[in-house]
């Protein structure tokens, strides 16, 4: 096979396999939207020396669930040191390296995502508490949760 007819070969195998990886990705992103979390969540995965830096500084390597343009994005960003933030990129636009690395560290995301999301919980029902207070009406949330507990269990909730 001539380096021409390999090169071929190899662009077509990983277009297909840039498709699937970023379906993937999409799909990610859809499974942790749904835990509604209150705002941007964020993890580090990784962090090196950058060769330009002072000796001992380090950039961060993060994943990033955050909003952008009304629709929550799984990103990738840098961050040195210095807290100098290099900016956040959608993983799907991301190059093929960092998609892939990053991939390895989706649970670590999912794990900071649904924590988040759980540690909002007293905050709301709060909010919820003042604002009816103010507004003189009563709520009990404790009874709201055991009805959606019933609802679960006889199957009628959305997953």
């Amino acid at each position: 096979m001539t380096l021409e007819e390999r090169a071929e070969s190899a662009r077509e195998t990983l277009f297909g396999r840039y498709d699937e990886l970023n379906a993937l990705w999409l799909q990610a992103e859809e499974q942790l939207t749904k835990f509604h979390i209150p705002c941007f969540v964020y993890c580090k995965y990784d962090e090196y020396q950058d060769p330009a830096d002072q000796p001992g500084f380090m950039t961060s390597k993060y994943l990033l669930l955050q909003k952008i343009k009304g629709k929550w994005r799984i990103c990738y960003g840098l961050v040195d040191d210095w807290d100098v933030d290099h900016g956040w990129t959608p993983i799907t636009e991301c190059s093929a390296h960092v998609r892939v690395e990053a991939a390895r560290h989706l649970d670590k995301l999912r794990e900071k995502v649904v924590k988040s999301a759980e540690d909002f919980i007293p905050k709301v029902d709060e909010a919820i508490k003042t604002l009816a207070a103010a507004v003189g009406r009563t709520v009990n949330i404790e009874s709201r949760d055991l009805l959606s507990e019933r609802t679960k269990l006889n199957g009628h909730h959305n997953k």
